[in-house]
């Protein structure tokens, strides 16, 4: 199983029996956003690091979608970086380079707060810049896509996941969203961009957060199908997944309550005969695993461009900086 996960808990991926990668998600609070995120950011990867070195006959971090088929065969769970908050960039080409050289491969483009450059689904005590992404932020989505970061839109308003779909080369992932025609929150995926996400080749992959799936507390296995199968319906059986967040949702639907319970997920699917046992392969890892592999196509095909040099502009965050100076006029900066 292939899932995704919050602030150090895990997303699998499984196709058979057993487990075969498994996303470590860091995430760093919002409320570091223009103070030290980056420096939390490299704490939490080095935590992640420790704890996958301190198993090395259990798992291993592995960098490329050929990596996790190869410690698949070799019996061990292929262990990857996601960064959940694009605060964490810290509005840097830099950063985006950096993390993705200490192992990062997917980044959430914000978490329950705008970034200078992009919209969240939260509403907060301050507006975001634009509506989507601004033009800073559509250079940094190119820029992802050229170094081989997945992009994930979880967490964004639908105006940036819209956005996003417009810009990206590469195909875009929602790692833990449901679809908004069954519980009307903006956390979900409407139904246009459900449809726009099969042209991008993208993956939306169901949250087992009870809040997303029924809009209440109490959600059950037969909800998550519904949810599965409304994406199957709007997008294709190539462009759903699990993205259950085991550790980071509040309530879980019963009888889903850890991941002990995917077996029964998958036998309630199997009682519908739409479902094939190679759809279900799709459903578990092959669907992320495709993106994943399309994703480092498009590094590979964007080889020869230089690297970005873009600086977000400054009219973008000196209203947002806790600690700076003002000054009345050019004279004051000589003096």
């Amino acid at each position: 199983m292939i899932a995704m996960g919050n602030g150090l808990r895990g997303r699998g991926m499984s196709i058979g029996p057993r487990e075969i990668g498994e996303f470590w998600s860091v995430y760093v609070p919002c409320e570091s956003q223009y103070l030290n995120t980056v420096q939390l950011l490299l704490e939490q990867i080095d935590v992640v690091k420790r704890i996958i070195a301190a198993s090395p006959r259990d798992t291993v971090l592995v960098k490329t979608s050929a990596e996790i088929i190869e410690e698949f065969e070799r019996g061990r769970v292929a262990s990857l970086m996601g960064m959940e908050g694009g605060h964490g960039l810290a509005s840097s080409m830099g950063v985006v380079r950096a993390v993705y050289d200490l192992g990062v491969r997917y980044v959430t483009l914000t978490h329950k707060c705008h970034t200078p450059w992009a919209e969240c689904s939260e509403r907060g005590p301050q507006p975001p810049n634009t509506r989507g992404l601004t033009p800073y932020g559509k250079d940094l989505i190119r820029e992802m896509n050229r170094v081989g970061l997945m992009v994930d839109v979880s967490h964004a308003s639908a105006s940036t996941a819209r956005d996003v779909l417009r810009t990206s080369r590469a195909p875009v992932i929602f790692s833990h969203s449901a679809a908004r025609a069954l519980c009307d929150i903006e956390r979900n995926v409407p139904d246009d961009v459900l449809s726009f996400l099969a042209e991008n080749e993208g993956i939306v992959m169901i949250s087992f957060d009870s809040d997303f799936l029924t809009c209440s507390e109490a959600a059950s296995i037969q909800d998550v199908v519904e949810h599965i199968n409304h994406v199957r319906t709007m997008a294709g059986v190539d462009y759903v997944g699990i993205g259950a967040g085991y550790d980071g949702v509040n309530r879980t639907p019963t009888g889903l309550e850890d991941v002990s319970r995917y077996p029964e997920l998958f036998a309630e699917l199997l009682k519908d005969p739409s479902w094939s046992l190679q759809d279900l392969k799709k459903l578990a890892g092959l669907n992320l695993l495709r993106v994943f592999r399309r994703v480092e196509q498009v590094r590979e095909e964007l080889a020869s461009e230089k690297p970005s040099e873009e600086i977000i502009p400054i009219h973008d965050i000196d209203t947002r900086w806790p600690c700076r100076y003002k000054f009345a006029s050019l004279d004051d900066l000589r003096t």
